[in-house]
């Protein structure tokens, strides 16, 4: 996770991001400003290593979104409007996994994995059969 700490400008985005928005719900208005605007991402470890927070900033907001670092979350604005129930982990491989599932069903909403190689956030979002993979470049 430490490695993923700063600030982050997209490079490059597969063709299906808008899929992938649609397969986790997102409202027809929402994908198309997700699509057409470039969002830059900033993460940051707090001290104690107990939150894991990403920053998406755009020309119109910055949003936050904190996780916990240890146990499942609840977070309070989900890109559905559905209930969803997520986990962060990291595994041995170094690759760090966003789990999150619908709270009513259970249901897998998306799992997004990121990875730091040569310098580069490599990001792979799922969700079903839906695979879109980003690229960000560390900002100096």
């Amino acid at each position: 996770m430490e490695d993923m700490v700063g600030e982050w400008k997209l490079e490059s985005r597969d063709n299906n991001f808008g899929q992938f928005l649609e397969c986790r719900g997102v409202h027809w208005i929402l994908r198309q400003m997700m699509t057409t605007g470039k969002a830059d991402v900033e993460y940051k470890l707090s001290e104690d290593k107990g939150t894991f927070t990403k920053f998406t900033k755009t020309i119109f907001k910055t949003g936050e979104y904190p996780m916990p670092t240890e146990g499942e979350f609840c977070p309070l604005k989900t890109l559905s409007g559905k209930q969803e129930v997520g986990r962060i982990m990291e595994t041995s491989s170094g690759n760090v996994v966003l789990e999150m599932n619908y709270v009513d069903s259970g249901e897998n909403a998306a799992t997004i994995t990121h990875k730091v190689v040569d310098g580069k956030l490599n990001v792979t979002l799922r969700c079903k059969d839906i695979i879109c993979n980003s690229t960000y470049a560390k900002k100096t």
